[in-house]
């Protein structure tokens, strides 16, 4: 999948995404960053529609929906109202306050934290969530601690190729969850969302969707039992597109320092191998492999 940017819309090839215009926006946009969210919404809400409307005081440029289909509800070059009370150091030092008039908005359609009933697993308005679409982590900044909604395989391809279209037209100087920039405020996109994986893939190329979609591929023939029975939380943190070799090292209970060292490789490597940086050589994964006990297939990113 491609995106093109064109006099500050989305689009492919000759044609722009669909585009529902909000009126809750600022003045002149100069992005520097991208900041990722979710609706912490159902697949019945319509949230660009929900934007169009005065009264919903708030805006994104950009709406993801399940299915992978994207709208446009605000032009790149115009403030949407998505990040709120927020602070961020960026390059140089440099302090920012108040994201909205320095940063592009993503919002992505996901339910967020999820509680836990006697049926199974339910959103904040109470609605059932699918068990298989779940994982259970804890937030980065310690809380929550529960369930989160995983985001679809077309949702990361669209999220990716649209964030690699904006890093080319703007000067985009980092990527962050709605997360970093409101700690404490807010818990979006959360740890379904592997934020440093992301980053990797839309800088270049990374593992982030193969390494989700190959995690399902897993649980689904555990269920079935074709597959080596892995923990689920190994399963989960794949499905979460964390690098299988930073997943499988971590269930070994190895540090990077003594697989590196075990492997004949720098540390520093390593964690460029587990960050998405580089590929590791096949004479080196087959060692990694060998080390941690899996196959060089389980590794494949």
């Amino acid at each position: 999948m491609n995106f093109c940017i064109k006099n500050d819309r989305l689009g492919t090839g000759m044609s722009i995404v669909n585009f529902i215009g909000s009126p809750n926006i600022g003045g002149e946009l100069k992005a520097k960053f991208l900041i990722i969210h979710y609706t912490a919404s159902g697949p019945e809400a319509d949230t660009a529609r929900y934007f169009s409307q005065d009264t919903a005081n708030v805006s994104a440029h950009l709406v993801v929906r399940r299915d992978g289909s994207v709208t446009q509800c605000v032009p790149f070059n115009v403030v949407a109202w998505h990040a709120g009370k927020s602070q961020w150091t960026g390059k140089g030092g440099t302090r920012y306050s108040g994201l909205n008039n320095s940063a592009i908005g993503i919002e992505i359609e996901n339910w967020g934290p999820l509680g836990k009933s006697a049926g199974g697993w339910v959103s904040w308005t109470g609605a059932a969530v699918d068990g298989s679409k779940v994982i259970e982590a804890r937030h980065k900044f310690g809380v929550p601690d529960c369930g989160w909604e995983v985001f679809t395989t077309a949702q990361i391809e669209t999220v990716i190729a649209a964030a690699q279209a904006i890093c080319r037209e703007y000067a985009i100087e980092d990527i962050m969850g709605h997360d970093d920039i409101a700690p404490g405020r807010k818990s979006d996109p959360g740890p379904a969302w592997d934020m440093a994986a992301f980053k990797a893939s839309v800088r270049g190329g990374g593992p982030f969707q193969l390494n989700r979609q190959r995690a399902l591929d897993i649980r689904a023939r555990i269920a079935s039992g074709e597959e080596e029975t892995f923990p689920e939380d190994v399963v989960s943190a794949l499905v979460a597109g964390q690098h299988p070799v930073r997943v499988f090292r971590k269930w070994r209970g190895m540090t990077a320092v003594a697989l590196a060292r075990a492997a004949g490789i720098s540390q520093p490597y390593l964690s460029e191998i587990e960050n998405g940086a580089k590929d590791g050589s096949l004479s080196v994964m087959k060692r990694v492999a060998a080390l941690l006990n899996v196959t060089l297939d389980d590794l494949a990113g």
